[in-house]
């Protein structure tokens, strides 16, 4: 087998791999969470994970959201609409500049969101009891390595 055609048998193993990995690992997550409590726990944990990750306190921007989720706005405002309905979120104008909407997780939201993440965990425990701590540990560190080549690829093509 060439470089080339070596290569593209390599990349499509790993997207076979991937998509495998992604819809056996969904199936699991949606089985560990049926007597869950209807949190649209996706959602929240997107929500979640962008108020860590721009260490706010509360809420973040509904733009900064839809840019984090990669859906559309309007799909997007349909979500927050359904989760503000079920009490799981809260919008309100930036008091620093009135054309933004800070979006929030209310207490019953995240009480939910955590109780999700709970029984998410329960299960991944269970896949890391079959797969190993050391396998864990090794692929964390590869898609560390995979996340840094992607970022820089994207930094390279925007200068």
């Amino acid at each position: 087998m060439g470089n080339t055609s070596q290569s593209e048998h390599v990349l499509s193993e790993f997207f076979i791999t991937a998509s495998k990995v992604s819809e056996v690992a969904a199936r699991g997550l949606q089985d560990a969470l049926r007597d869950a409590p209807k949190c649209h726990f996706e959602i929240l944990q997107k929500l979640h994970c962008l108020i860590v990750k721009n260490n706010h306190d509360k809420d973040v921007a509904v733009s900064d959201f839809v840019r984090y989720t990669g859906l559309s706005p309007q799909a997007v405002s349909r979500l927050l609409r359904v989760l503000e309905k079920e009490g799981l979120i809260e919008r309100k104008a930036d008091i620093n500049d009135h054309r933004k909407t800070l979006i929030k997780i209310t207490e019953n939201g995240e009480t939910k969101r955590r109780v999700c993440q709970s029984m998410s965990a329960d299960y991944l425990y269970e896949v890391i009891g079959e797969f190993g701590i050391e396998n864990l540990k090794k692929l964390n560190e590869l898609n560390n390595m995979l996340l840094i080549a992607f970022e820089n690829v994207e930094n390279n093509k925007r200068q």
